[in-house]
């Protein structure tokens, strides 16, 4: 069986891509920057099936079992491949088996992950490489936006082009730059009531969200300065207005979006305390509860033996910055 399968990462942005000025395309109303991850990623398998006539997507359950896709991720997928089989001129129905290492619609990126490994797949699948120069625009069109960054590793900025908003994504550092930890805590491993893309949906009803897009340029600088120079001050400092600033427009749009659960708020003060004991550490979320918790590897034990102490965590994920895509030489099916 001519099988082809990848393992892609999720990654945690650290200037966030929030509201779209084009949905149909996804195309943000400001370029994020992100942190490739390592141990968050997304598996897909795919093959071609010779006397199909449509396509079989399933997922592969934590207890290793195979089963017909949900309808909404069937959906996903299937309007996904349109773009990927018009872009590589490839129509045969396909055999697509997907599974994720980390919860799947909490608000820990696991949309950017599966649409990045599914093209990528697609793409060495169509005898393409993991460098395809179309792979972050391709990825994009999935409604994903943060899967256009997926598909790079280490430090990375979409669109590429900050002032025009256009181009694919753009490594601005490799993770072996620097090798900040991510430790995640999950507080609530379910899937969100209100998704990412419609909150992107709503993000312009808030009445604090031009004066948003007004702060961005500059803190967009300070974030991309801050990992040149591995500044872990000036990278906190900005990273968690820009986290709390995310979630003050979600709970001000019409009608209002709230993320957060009462042990988001615990660690996130524990995090504060931390870092005013003198640690490197600090804290961010994507669009909902989970934190993701920054620490440079040689505060990290430290970080998470305080951390690992607060009540109503539901698990740790202990990751940290990774390189991207990679092909796998072991399938699904």
């Amino acid at each position: 069986m001519n099988r082809t399968s990848v393992s892609s990462p999720a990654n945690i942005a650290l200037i966030k891509y929030w509201g779209m000025r084009d949905a149909q395309n996804t195309l943000p109303n400001n370029a994020s920057l992100s942190m490739t991850l390592s141990r968050c990623v997304s598996l897909c398998t795919l093959a071609p099936l010779a006397n199909g006539t449509t396509d079989e997507i399933l997922w592969k359950t934590s207890r290793g079992a195979l089963v017909p896709a949900d309808p909404a991720l069937r959906a996903g997928i299937e309007h996904h491949l349109q773009a990927l089989r018009e872009h590589f001129d490839h129509w045969q129905p396909l055999r697509i088996a997907t599974t994720n290492s980390f919860p799947t619609g909490a608000g820990i990126a696991s949309s950017a992950a599966g649409f990045s490994a599914l093209t990528t797949a697609f793409a060495l699948y169509r005898g393409h490489s993991l460098t395809h120069p179309a792979l972050s625009d391709l990825t994009r069109l999935s409604g994903s936006g943060s899967a256009a960054r997926s598909v790079t590793g280490g430090f990375v900025q979409w669109p590429g082009n900050a002032r025009l908003l256009s181009g694919p994504a753009l490594q601005i550092a490799p993770a072996r730059h620097w090798p900040l930890h991510d430790l995640i805590a999950v507080v609530d491993a379910r899937h969100k009531t209100v998704s990412s893309r419609q909150g992107h949906l709503l993000a312009n009803s808030s009445e604090f969200y031009p004066t948003r897009l007004t702060l961005l340029p500059d803190r967009l600088e300070q974030v991309r300065r801050a990992i040149l120079e591995r500044d872990f001050t000036r990278l906190a400092d900005a990273v968690e207005r820009e986290a709390v600033e995310l979630h003050l427009i979600a709970m001000t749009s019409q009608p209002p979006v709230f993320y957060w659960r009462p042990a988001t708020l615990a660690v996130l003060e524990q995090v504060r305390q931390l870092r005013r004991e003198g640690l490197d550490v600090c804290a961010t979320l994507d669009a909902g509860p989970n934190v993701h918790v920054l620490c440079t590897p040689q505060h990290s034990p430290k970080v998470f033996a305080a951390l690992r102490k607060l009540p109503d965590i539901q698990r740790w994920i202990l990751d940290r910055a990774g390189d991207g895509p990679r092909r796998l030489e072991q399938h699904l099916y």
